[in-house]
Formats: structure tokens, sequence, C-alpha cells
């Protein structure tokens, strides 16, 4: 997925959720960060894009679990899984542990990311209209 496509649908991963919990303006930057942080570490780092080491769920769990301490980083943890779970859906995929795992949607077709985002955005409509 594009990296606007990510940030898109954690915003409105976001909104879903302040219907539930008040979101603290950290909390949304660091969701925010999260979901394109995979995509920066590669460039920071020199690797290749869609690395096993960074596109990859394993990657995303020492934050998770890290964020019983802090709430802005287990924000960073979610939306980073959100990403890798994202790219999942492409036809490069991501990993999984060592396993790459694919999808038929292409990340350079336009259509195909705004269906995703589409796809979010009815999910944010389906918990809105419950309430």
């Amino acid at each position: 997925m594009k990296w606007y496509t990510h940030l898109a649908c954690i915003t409105l991963i976001l909104a879903a959720i302040s219907r539930f919990f008040p979101l603290t303006l950290g909390f949304i930057l660091f969701s925010l960060i999260g979901s394109i942080l995979p995509d920066l570490l590669e460039v920071w780092l020199g690797l290749p894009h869609r690395s096993k080491y960074v596109h990859n769920l394993v990657a995303a769990t020492p934050l998770i679990l890290l964020g019983v301490f802090s709430e802005w980083i287990m924000a960073l943890g979610l939306a980073y899984a959100h990403h890798v779970v994202l790219d999942v859906t492409t036809v490069t995929g991501s990993y999984i542990c060592n396993q790459r795992v694919r999808g038929p949607l292409r990340n350079s077709s336009l259509w195909h990311n705004l269906l995703i985002i589409l796809a979010h955005l009815l999910v944010v409509f389906a918990i809105v209209l419950q309430q």
C-alpha cells in the first residue's frame, strides 16, 4: 500500500476508537508515525523494501508488549502491526515470522489503495451506526 493509504486507514481507525475512548494527542501522533514506520525504518537502515526484518508482525510485538508501560508505545506498535497487515493484502506481501504472505492487490494501483480505504471507511460507518 502507498504511504497515504496507511495514513488514511489509521486515521479512520482512530476515528472509530475515539467513539469508545478519549484519545490523547500523543496517542494520535504515535499512531500516525507507526502507520508509516516500517517504510521509514527500511530507508533509514538501508534495507530493501518489504524486508523480512522490518515488514514483519514479529517486529511489532516488542512495541505492543512495551505498550503496557505507555499508551504511546502501544499506539506505535498497533499502528506498525496494522501497516504490516495492510501490506499482506498486496502481491508483494509482508512477513509473519519467516513466512511471506501475499494477497491479490497491487500497491501501485490507485484503485486498490482506494478499495482498502473504502473498506476501512465502511467499518467506521458500521461502528458509528451501531451506537
